[in-house]
């Protein structure tokens, strides 16, 4: 790791230490503080640490060999330099799938700033340079270690908040992600409902094999998408209705809705157009936290990100965001703790 990272890091410490996230609404680093640094790098979760982050937001996916990695795609191509470091190593699709390498071969890749859809450059243009390579992809156990290791340095704990990418894919290739997942949060003392973290997946029967068959005591979050997405085999148009929703209540603590499902913009006068999925939750109990909340990726309805987070915490009444910026929102929170 670059020297100058550390001292970057030792700087951020000193200026941030004093900041933590409001008790009552809990920010989520998603993919560590991704606004700042390439997503799921150690630099990014120790900079969501620092931030003040409630959460630190973790994807998974599994090597070949069975190890659990810190990777937000089934795919390498898009935040990593696998196509120069194995360019021989492409599938028949012409991606490079993680389950195809082992973890060996996954330690001597770089991670970048995750790369356009199509086209040259960044998803990002405005964030960390993406030809700059000084981070490597992490495994699930070095992000537990860094996190419970800051817990015990600093003092201030910053819970898990993981999500198990792929389920079925994963099973096709004779792997367990979500059996070695309860495995290895076992050995690190992460087994109750009260102990701080979450796993959720887009994927109900994912969810319900933890509740169900593996009998995880661990509190679950089932994330909504939109079927046009294709996400998994998941009917989201069916889990948004009373019928639906009662279903997740069963195997589920919480949801964590996409932000378009609950504000479908303001009105003339400023107020917040809410759709039904906020009191159909709130009728089964359920946690509410939606995704994602971008500083430099604005909905059409705010005209700031303090507008944003003024009307899903002030107005909408959510129990915390997935966000790329959690820095600003814990100052948001900290500023609006007395409201």
């Amino acid at each position: 790791m670059n020297k100058y990272f550390f001292v970057f890091i030792l700087l951020f410490f000193v200026v941030c230490s004093s900041v933590h996230a409001s008790k009552q609404k809990l920010v989520i680093a998603h993919r560590g503080a991704s606004g700042y640094l390439p997503e799921h790098t150690l630099g990014a979760a120790v900079m969501a640490y620092a931030s003040g982050a409630d959460f630190l937001e973790l994807d998974l996916v599994m090597t070949k060999d069975g190890h659990l990695i810190v990777l937000h795609d089934l795919t390498l191509n898009g935040t990593t330099d696998v196509e120069q470091v194995f360019p021989d190593r492409a599938g028949k699709d012409g991606k490079y799938h993680a389950v195809d390498f082992n973890l060996h071969e996954v330690k001597q890749l770089k991670v970048h700033e995750r790369s356009a859809r199509r086209g040259t450059g960044q998803a990002f243009p405005d964030r960390f340079p993406i030809d700059s390579k000084i981070f490597g992809v992490p495994t699930l156990e070095e992000m537990i270690l860094l996190v419970q290791g800051l817990a015990k340095s600093h003092g201030r704990k910053m819970g898990l908040y993981i999500e198990i990418k792929g389920h079925d894919f994963h099973r096709k290739h004779h792997l367990d992600p979500g059996f070695k997942l309860l495995e290895v949060l076992k050995k690190y003392g992460y087994k109750n409902n009260s102990d701080p973290i979450f796993i959720q997946s887009f994927d109900s029967d994912m969810l319900k094999y933890l509740r169900h068959e593996l009998k995880t005591r661990i509190k679950l979050v089932q994330l909504l998408g939109e079927n046009r997405w294709r996400l998994s085999d998941t009917d989201f148009s069916y889990l948004k209705t009373e019928e639906g929703m009662k279903e997740v209540s069963e195997y589920a603590d919480g949801i964590g809705p996409w932000m378009n499902q609950l504000v479908t913009g303001v009105d003339f006068s400023g107020k917040a157009q809410i759709t039904d999925l906020l009191k159909i939750a709130r009728n089964n109990d359920l946690l509410i936290h939606p995704y994602t909340f971008r500083a430099d990726r604005l909905p059409s309805y705010t005209s700031s990100f303090d507008e944003l987070l003024d009307l899903f915490f002030q107005e909408v009444g959510v129990d915390g965001i997935f966000t790329d910026h959690p820095d600003q929102a814990v100052r948001y929170l900290e500023k609006n703790s007395s409201n």
